[in-house]
């Protein structure tokens, strides 16, 4: 089965390259990069939603109990507004594509292929979000001091990793930095190896591909997302989903990240009500 799965994921990246070097231009002069966030991906800019969102997404949120944030940029402009940018939720398994940006990270640093084995845990790990896989692979890459390495370069400046990953606290706009990252590159990351990972992402496991892809109707979309989801202190659920879509002539990175739900599929049904809002708005259906 390994073999099977790492053949199928080189056919991916040799596609995906081609999709990844052909959109993503840098960030335009009203969403420059901080100083820190020079070798990132672009940055985010502390603004609210478009009107026409903004009436949408506060229509949703009424009176109910929970909580949501949402992040959007495009990845041609590097244009970007997020919706409730002090939100802060549980990173759960959202923070598996960092993990996933550290192992490319180092394999670049280290001007090699990934190995076998490698290839399988990423797999494992993306696609069918499995959890053993994570917890090797994290160790393996040097745990929380590598994922912060990576943190410090995509520039994201409210997420800490842990020594358990996932227990920790991020926000949309950390989210939005990491998808854009995954979505456009950085110089620190091999075109190739990162186009492998965004295969990874666009390949998740029938009962995980829900999320930001809700809304999109283009039959030739591309969309790559990682979702996360874990219970809190008081067993109520943080969801959240994060990625980028490309369809109908746009090309944009989407964070949708929601706490308070009292089962996981009320926060599964959060997380795309919004981004169906906001993929209807940018594909423009």
């Amino acid at each position: 089965m390994a073999k099977e799965i790492q053949a199928r994921k080189r056919i991916c990246a040799a596609l995906a390259v081609v999709i990844l070097l052909a959109g993503c231009t840098a960030p335009d002069d009203a969403a420059q990069a901080p100083p820190r966030a020079e070798q990132g991906a672009g940055s985010t800019v502390d603004a609210g939603a478009p009107e026409e969102i903004a009436a949408a997404l506060d229509l949703m949120a009424g009176d109910r109990r929970e909580d949501f944030s949402v992040a959007v940029q495009d990845n041609r402009t590097g244009r970007s507004w997020i919706q409730n940018p002090d939100g802060r939720y549980l990173e759960a398994s959202l923070v598996k594509v960092p993990i996933l940006l550290t192992l490319v990270r180092q394999a670049t640093e280290e001007q090699r292929s990934f190995t076998a084995d490698e290839e399988n845990l990423a797999t494992l790990m993306i696609e069918y979000s499995d959890n053993e896989a994570t917890s090797e692979l994290y160790g393996r890459l040097g745990g929380r001091e590598e994922l912060n390495r990576t943190y410090e370069l995509i520039g994201v400046a409210d997420t800490e990793a842990g020594e358990v990953w996932g227990a920790g606290e991020t926000t949309a706009g950390d989210q939005l930095l990491i998808a854009r990252t995954v979505a456009c590159g950085a110089d620190w990351l091999d075109p190739d190896l990162l186009a492998f990972a965004v295969g990874l992402m666009e390949n998740v496991c029938p009962e995980q591909n829900w999320g930001i892809n809700a809304g999109v109707q283009a039959p030739d979309a591309e969309v790559a997302l990682k979702n996360g989801w874990l219970q809190d202190d008081d067993a109520v659920w943080n969801v959240g989903s994060a990625g980028f879509v490309r369809a109908a002539g746009s090309d944009y990175s989407i964070v949708v990240l929601s706490s308070g739900n009292s089962t996981l599929e009320e926060g599964i049904g959060i997380v795309e009500g919004v981004a169906s809002v906001i993929n209807g708005y940018e594909t423009g259906f």
